[in-house]
């Protein structure tokens, strides 16, 4: 199973195109908020809404996939601010994903994979745009991968 995942777009339309593009292959794509725009403008990305958005998006979301618990919300509610660790325990989860740091970021945490796929348009981490590739596979193993947003355009 591949998902794409991708946050903080804000308001960048043909970016999301491009790695929808880019990634036919995928099984499912999440956004983690601040994108910014209607839900019809987020082509195949389904996910939560951010603090600068005015979707109808839930601010959080609980799937399961292939039998993966997988928590997805912006990253910017209080709870999380004041203990990120006790907080993301208390999900339960296998996988956790936020975004709104405008960082990558990758750790365990207990038993749960914490991701963030950074930011495709404004990064605050001195690397270029990047997103986040999330492989499900058999006996319940996960592989990940960030992708720049610069290496893509120069791979076309």
């Amino acid at each position: 199973m591949k998902i794409v995942v991708v946050s903080d777009s804000h308001s960048n339309v043909s970016i999301l195109n491009e790695i929808a593009n880019k990634n036919y292959d995928a099984d499912i794509f999440y956004h983690l908020g601040d994108s910014e725009l209607p839900e019809y403008l987020l082509n195949r990305f389904t996910g939560v809404r951010g603090n600068c958005d005015y979707n109808d998006l839930p601010p959080e979301k609980d799937v399961e996939i292939d039998g993966f618990k997988i928590h997805l919300e912006h990253g910017n509610s209080i709870n999380f601010a004041i203990n990120p660790e006790e907080y993301i325990k208390q999900k339960k989860c296998d996988i956790f994903l936020f975004g709104h740091t405008h960082r990558r970021y990758a750790n365990k945490i207990g038993s749960t994979y914490c991701f963030n796929p950074g930011s495709l348009t404004r990064p605050r981490d001195g690397e270029s745009g990047s997103y986040l590739i999330l492989y499900l596979l058999k006996n319940h193993e996960i592989k990940y991968e960030f992708k720049n947003v610069d290496e893509d355009k120069k791979n076309d």
